[in-house]
């Protein structure tokens, strides 16, 4: 009998593994990948993220230092960058994630890979996890495994189409980029190539990462965009590979009796530029408190385990529901915004900091709010003239 065990060995089910193991409590990580494994995604990883991870994060993880953004759209772009300071680096997420998972086993949490859960059947005193050749049982189930997870369906219903994206990535050789000079510590953000969503391009060592990502549906495939953006920048077709992603600031269920919802399985992700690792290594540390809690008052019923569901509102449930509010706002009238924010630097230097969670989106929001009739006279004005 396991005090917990944690259904996936991302961020929040690494973090969350850790911590309840140096909390003394017996734990299991199921994933059902082999390890190291692709993860579709970006790979950035903000200095907040970084300061709530609580353990350092070894230099030859890091692929890049980014110290800045640049955004464009059609013919403007304009760069911002951090005077002096990192704003974030990048990874491989496979290594990366690879790494978090060894340190949980250090604090004495077992794993086990290339194990999917089939089926989590609830009983009065445990849970049993169901596998293909096994049983497991445990008090309290971690559930961080994804948005599509096994674990989602015994807390809330499934995610509506809107609350949902979908991320497509290739990794395309630095060599073979047509502007060799391109910078190689910024994260770029191309907006107008993307119905509801925009295009990027993150540096790492030896390539970059290219890729779209788009909230909802539209009347073309996402492969379509991305096909659009590669040939924009130039670049000779790399299929690539794709994923979905919750949109976050909906209110949803993240817990029942006897299991949590971490990171992408609660739903944790920016609803404006889809960054979730930073909320995953939150929530997963919460979870971890919540468990030892619950297990050492002898009630893992919602009663207990609602206090999870306060505390990451606490944390960011505010900046979640904020991002979310922003992405309405913005793609309302995705033209007007994007040429605000590539015409006005003051403007895109707090875009930065928002990228970077070092602003809050309530602050961003109200901030540019009376901002907007100024900006847009200013495009009538550049248009005129």
């Amino acid at each position: 009998m396991y005090d917990i065990i944690v259904v996936g060995g991302g961020p929040a089910g690494s973090t969350a593994a850790r911590y309840a193991s140096r909390f003394g409590l017996k734990t299991l990580i199921l994933d059902k990948k082999k390890f190291p494994r692709h993860k579709t995604c970006a790979g950035a990883v903000s200095e907040y993220a970084i300061r709530n991870l609580g353990i350092p994060i070894p230099e030859h993880l890091i692929e890049k230092e980014i110290v800045g953004a640049r955004v464009v759209y059609g013919s403007y772009s304009l760069e911002s960058i951090k005077d002096g300071n990192r704003a974030a680096i990048t990874v491989h997420r496979d290594k990366f994630d690879m790494y978090l998972v060894e340190q949980a086993v250090e604090q004495g949490a077992t794993f086990i890979d290339d194990t999917a859960v089939k089926e989590l059947v609830f009983n009065k005193e445990y849970v049993e996890v169901h596998t293909l050749n096994k049983i497991y049982h445990a008090k309290i189930i971690i559930g961080a495994d994804g948005v599509n997870g096994v674990c989602s369906k015994y807390v809330r219903e499934s995610l509506s189409v809107q609350e949902k994206a979908f991320s497509i990535e290739a990794h395309v050789p630095t060599k073979s980029f047509p502007i060799k000079d391109r910078r190689t510590d910024v994260v770029e953000f191309h907006f107008g190539d993307v119905d509801k969503g925009y295009g990027w391009i993150f540096p790492k060592k030896d390539f970059f990462c290219i890729g779209i990502g788009e909230i909802g549906n539209s009347a073309e495939n996402p492969l379509t965009f991305y096909k659009r953006f590669s040939s924009k920048l130039g670049l000779e077709y790399v299929k690539p590979r794709g994923h979905s992603i919750p949109v976050g600031g909906y209110k949803r269920k993240t817990y029942n009796d006897k299991i949590l919802l971490t990171g992408d399985a609660a739903g944790f992700v920016d609803a404006f530029l889809g960054e979730g690792i930073a909320y995953a290594i939150i929530s997963g540390k919460i979870a971890a408190e919540t468990a030892k809690d619950a297990i050492n008052e002898n009630d893992v019923t919602c009663k207990q385990l609602v206090k999870y569901h306060t505390n990451c509102n606490k944390s960011f449930g505010k900046n979640l529901k904020y991002s979310l509010i922003l992405s309405k706002l913005f793609y309302q009238s995705p033209k007007t915004f994007a040429l605000m924010l590539v015409q006005n630097p003051p403007l895109l230097e707090k875009f930065v900091l928002l990228a970077t969670n070092e602003y809050s989106y309530s602050s961003y929001i109200k901030w540019l709010i009376p901002r907007i009739p100024y900006y847009k006279a200013k495009q009538l004005i550049n248009k005129a003239n």
